[in-house]
């Protein structure tokens, strides 16, 4: 265990979606009551004696810079938790430097105990925190897309059409990030969504697509929301209506006509009351099946082919 005197962990990714170090990382100054430190700000946060816990093939050239400043001017003690060691220079003199170094592994601890005398063998703890289990539900609302584009508005209605139901629910969520939005644009969304959904929602992460097929196969709806309204192109609603999935989501007038609120679809700006009756469900999700069909891959490639007029 790091020594009392550590007063901050210093970290690269601060991100802790994205990354298992980030997770354990942030875990870590938790429970030392520290603060999360990220590289850049190093040298100049005023720590007295910081733990150091990063990849160093991750750094970038700003990052790199700052831990070669440390390592030649060594302006304070400095612990090193090293969660993988490759030899490079710079990985040789953060361990030469440090006051302990703790191994993540036994490996590591036989490439670096000859670099510093005062180094030890220690271990990631599990990183799973959230324990609840699935509970069974009268109802089930499954959702996946892109993180930054989930209609938190949207989601207020149908919290208030699912508690009016007087059912038991949960909301599974599935989102992914895309790779020009900001993380904390994601964060910021998540945090809305457990705000509206406190002891309901389950953030399932970046699904597989037989985890999503399931999902879709299980769920009483597949809920997903759009500004203005779905199009004729947005891929989450195409795939769930292939696969017989009851949809909730918001028409307008570019939307494609073969969507019907009640018909295939149901549309949470008109939706007074969410249909729970067997019957009509499975009327829902058939009709759903047959409009993705009509608007499959082989329909599509048939369009494509056809001479110009």
């Amino acid at each position: 265990m790091p020594s009392p005197q550590v007063d901050a962990v210093v970290t690269h990714h601060r991100d802790s979606f994205r990354s298992g170090v980030g997770r354990f990382n942030e875990l870590l100054a938790e429970r030392l009551g520290v603060p999360l430190v990220g590289i850049r700000k190093l040298l100049s946060a005023g720590c007295v004696r910081p733990l150091l816990s990063f990849k160093v093939s991750e750094l970038g050239a700003a990052e790199l810079a700052a831990l070669e400043t440390l390592v030649e001017t060594r302006p304070f003690p400095w612990e090193l938790f090293l969660h993988v060691y490759e030899g490079r220079d710079l990985e040789a003199g953060l361990v030469a430097g440090a006051s302990r170094v703790h191994c993540g592994n036994h490996e590591i601890f036989e490439q670096v105990s000859r670099l510093n005398p005062s180094s030890q063998i220690l271990w990631s703890p599990g990183l799973i925190l959230d324990e609840r289990p699935f509970a069974e539900t009268d109802v089930s609302v499954f959702s996946f897309g892109m993180a930054h584009k989930i209609r938190t508005d949207l989601f207020q209605r149908l919290r208030r059409l699912l508690d009016a139901s007087g059912c038991s629910y949960a909301v599974y969520v599935s989102a992914a990030n895309h790779e020009t939005t900001r993380m904390k644009d994601a964060h910021l969304i998540f945090d809305e969504m457990h705000e509206i959904f406190p002891a309901s929602l389950f953030f399932l992460g970046n699904l597989s697509d037989v985890a999503v097929f399931n999902y879709l196969r299980s769920s009483t709806f597949f809920a997903t929301f759009f500004m203005g309204g779905v199009r004729a192109n947005n891929g989450s609603v195409a795939a769930a209506m292939e696969k017989g999935a009851v949809v909730i989501t918001n028409l307008d007038e570019h939307s494609p006509p073969e969507l019907v609120h009640m018909g295939n679809v149901i549309d949470i700006e008109r939706c007074e009351e969410l249909p729970l009756d067997a019957e009509m469900l499975e009327q829902i999700s058939s009709r759903a099946t047959e409009t993705g069909r009509e608007r499959g891959w082989d329909r599509l490639v048939a369009r494509l082919a056809q001479p110009p007029a």
